[in-house]
């Protein structure tokens, strides 16, 4: 397994560039969000980089082998229920051309839609499916991964994600399993595990940040999200047990990247957020050593 970070938070811990924050931790692996309108964050500045257009993904390309770095994922925000749909979908249909151009496995596809919770799951379920199937049916020619994100209250649903997955009839698709967005959504920590041993197979990219409940709600089924602005914390303070995530992804078979995602770095100086990632990855270095 390797580390890697997701883009977005290393400006907020202050690094200039994308390239200063993966040196300054000792990462060669990045995973980068892809706007709306399909822009990306330069490697090397602060420009944008637009990959709907061949000189974009050339220069993205270009910046990534030069610096020696991989870019694991694209993450892709569509919303497979909105007014306009078809952008939608042709959103995400260049993030999985542009990850397939600059080597990215997988590109992340965002589990909310509008409007997902005034309806019904089948219609849900269905929604989403023929969403994935029209990125599916237009990058036919592609084997770049589609990874579900557990994001929300409606991806956090086991029985929703169960049933995308039982859906959709490609290998291709699987999960961005984030590791605490399952302790996020309310369920116990004991459950988690097994949540991770449920979808661990079909894991194709992951996010992982860690939550440090008081020890009189771990077991509870919490209301979604409870207080996860106080209690959201760096990988080792944690509920969630890093060496026991890897395990149980490693018995699944997978053998990907782990994409650091720490949402409490905000809670810290500008002085102490750097030394934070740096403790999440010494965090994961040691959870995948051992």
């Amino acid at each position: 397994m390797e580390i890697g970070m997701r883009d977005g938070s290393l400006p907020v811990a202050g690094y200039e560039t994308t390239l200063a924050g993966l040196r300054d931790l000792g990462l060669t692996h990045v995973e980068l969000a892809i706007s709306r309108e399909n822009k990306v964050r330069s490697l090397t500045s602060a420009d944008e980089i637009d990959l709907a257009t061949a000189p974009g993904v050339a220069r993205l390309k270009s910046e990534a082998q030069d610096a020696g770095v991989q870019i694991c994922a694209l993450l892709c925000a569509q919303d497979f229920n909105a007014e306009d749909r078809t952008a939608q979908v042709d959103y995400a249909v260049t993030a999985v051309r542009a990850a397939a151009a600059v080597g990215a496995g997988t590109v992340r596809v965002d589990s909310y839609m509008k409007g997902q919770l005034d309806m019904p799951l089948a219609e849900s379920v269905g929604l989403f499916v023929q969403g994935l199937r029209d990125v599916l049916d237009a990058t036919s020619d592609c084997s770049i991964a589609l990874g579900v994100e557990n994001h929300g209250p409606q991806g956090n649903d086991v029985n929703w994600m169960r049933a995308v997955m039982d859906s959709i009839g490609s290998d291709r698709v699987g999960l961005t399993l984030d590791v605490g967005n399952w302790y996020w959504y309310g369920y116990p920590v004991s459950r988690v595990y097994d949540i991770y041993r449920e979808f661990g197979a079909r894991t194709k990219h992951t996010h992982v940040k860690n939550i440090n409940y008081p020890e009189d709600l771990r077991e509870t089924q919490r209301e979604i999200g409870y207080k996860y602005g106080e209690y959201c914390c760096p990988l080792d303070e944690g509920n969630l047990e890093m060496a026991r995530v890897v395990s149980i992804l490693r018995e699944c078979g997978f053998d990907g990247v782990l994409v650091v995602e720490d949402e409490s770095i905000g809670k810290y100086s500008t002085e102490e957020r750097p030394g934070v990632l740096r403790r999440d990855v010494a965090c994961l270095r040691t959870a995948i050593a051992s």
